[in-house]
């Protein structure tokens, strides 16, 4: 008797696990640990095949390997190029708070220093080399992992794949 309620219980986790799978669309670097995903209601950015420019629509369902937008329905192997920096990703939460943080730490140095300098310490207006050097290198680091995020997916380079997962 003792050994039926553990294997209820676990049947029971199990039946919760499976009604509250989410469905949502992967985007991913084959041999890549990083990935890109959208869910339903997420807004995309794509650029479809026979277009020049890109698109942008809101996710409203997803069916096989189709996508279900507000105002298109789309085929996975439609869409050749999408624009990553509207997707969720699994890129670490540091380094996505240091892109906006470190340029405005640089901003607030050297704001802090031309403050005390001129105007507490009554000098004339100047900013110290030592303290310029550092906000320069604030900004750059910024801006620089900015620049070396990746913004788009070009899936007629076989190197990128799209897929969904979830699906019941």
């Amino acid at each position: 008797m003792k050994a039926k309620w553990p294997l209820v219980l676990l049947c029971i986790v199990l039946a919760t696990q499976t009604a509250f799978s989410q469905t949502y669309l992967v985007v991913r670097k084959k041999g890549s640990t990083r990935k890109y995903e959208y869910f339903v209601g997420s807004q995309i950015v794509y650029k479809q095949k026979g277009f020049d420019v890109f698109f942008t629509d809101r996710i409203s369902e997803f069916s096989d390997s189709t996508l279900i937008l507000d105002d298109n329905i789309l085929l996975l192997s439609q869409i050749t190029e999408l624009d990553l920096r509207n997707a969720s990703s699994n890129r670490a939460p540091i380094l996505k708070s240091a892109e906006n943080l470190l340029p405005a730490l640089g901003i607030g140095l050297m704001t802090i220093d031309f403050v005390n300098n001129t105007i507490v310490d009554g000098n004339e207006i100047s900013l110290d080399k030592s303290t310029t050097i550092t906000s320069g290198v604030l900004l750059a680091a910024g801006y620089g992992l900015k620049l070396a995020r990746r913004k788009k997916a070009d899936f007629t380079n076989p190197k990128f794949e799209m897929y969904i997962i979830g699906l019941d």
